[in-house]
């Protein structure tokens, strides 16, 4: 992400926002908190692909930097879906549920069909830990396996593939609950098929690689101070691009209830990225947390919610209440992946001076 301090900050805060949709406060305000925090994903697609070709025009640098991004992806998936499984494991046996009927009942037919074809299924979540949120990692690996294999044309026909995939998405997730289509047997309006690698991470991950092939060749041939008189201008469009998605996702899901995207989450997503070359030296400690701790936060929070949640079960701590119970695991995530490794830098820090 190089170091453009205003995406770390957007990073950690919707990091945040995504324990909101995995952890709901009551409604009414749940129905919009979430609603909003619907935008954390795209972005979170569509910033992989703003650095992820920066200055990749031939197939070999193209393929070259998929490949470095697709390794350490591979290494991070690889961990974290380790982590989960030994959970599950734990907690059947715990509750007396046998390994083979764990195995059985996760690794069938089903489940793999579900999960190769939409990255969602009981293979990366069942009942010990309840949300798939493995699915963005298994989706960004489809992502890039797709931009390596059509490298030698990706740079001809990129905005078509977006805008195509982007129009897809929004209109097919419009129509759920209105009517359903089906092509082939499948169902382009169940929510695990539009919140899919094909449908959110190709579209979102292409919309990043336009906007880097923009900045890029506005950046070119410019001396660093006139390229920031040109961003600065980037600021009333990515706020009026903000501001109208914001409200436009508030309205739909008044008028629409809860979905997996909005159309104001397509808009949140694209006044970040403008803002983000207008404010990219802009940050606080904020940047830091985002930089530093974001991933893990995403990736384990729910962890944390199922250990709390077991706890509870188990007699060990009190339900905590749901009009709180958002901000305690975002404080523990924060505790956990930041502070607590910044007192341990710290103390290493001060023994070897």
């Amino acid at each position: 992400m190089s170091q453009n301090k205003f995406l770390y900050a957007v990073k950690f805060i919707a990091c945040l926002m995504v324990i909101t949709i995995h952890v709901r406060f009551p409604d009414p305000v749940g129905l919009y908190v979430t609603a909003l925090a619907r935008f954390a994903v795209p972005f979170f697609f569509a910033v992989s692909g703003r650095f992820l070709l920066a200055d990749a025009g031939s197939t070999v640098e193209i393929r070259d930097r998929v490949l470095r991004s697709l390794k350490k992806l591979l290494k991070i998936t690889a961990l974290v879906y380790l982590i989960y499984q030994l959970y599950s494991v734990i907690y059947h046996i715990g509750i007396g549920v046998s390994l083979s009927d764990v195995i059985s009942d996760r690794f069938n037919i089903g489940s793999f069909k579900r999960f190769l074809l939409f990255n969602s299924g009981k293979i990366i979540y069942d009942d010990s830990y309840a949300f798939d949120h493995m699915w963005y990692l298994f989706a960004m690996i489809y992502v890039l396996i797709f931009i390596f294999a059509f490298a030698p044309v990706l740079r001809k026909g990129y905005r078509a593939v977006m805008i195509i995939l982007m129009l897809c998405l929004h209109f097919f997730t419009f129509m759920q609950g209105i009517r359903e289509i089906r092509i082939l047997g499948i169902s382009f309006t169940t929510w695990y098929v539009t919140r899919s690698w094909l449908f959110t991470g190709i579209p979102y991950v292409l919309l990043g690689i336009l906007w880097g092939d923009i900045v890029g060749r506005i950046r070119a041939d410019r001396i660093p101070e006139e390229y920031g008189r040109i961003a600065a201008l980037w600021k009333i469009p990515g706020i009026c691009f903000l501001t109208t998605g914001i409200l436009s996702t508030c309205v739909e899901a008044y008028l629409m209830g809860g979905k997996d995207i909005y159309m104001g989450s397509l808009l949140m997503v694209l006044g970040i990225l403008l803002l983000s070359e207008a404010y990219a030296e802009k940050g606080t400690v904020i940047w830091k947390i985002g930089k530093s701790a974001s991933s893990n936060i995403y990736f384990y929070h729910v962890l944390i919610l199922a250990v709390l949640n077991l706890a509870a079960d188990m007699g060990f701590i009190h339900t905590i209440p749901a009009g709180i119970r958002p901000f305690v695991i975002m404080v523990i995530s924060i505790l956990l992946f930041y502070i607590l490794p910044e007192l341990y830098r710290s103390v290493i820090n001060v023994k070897k001076g």
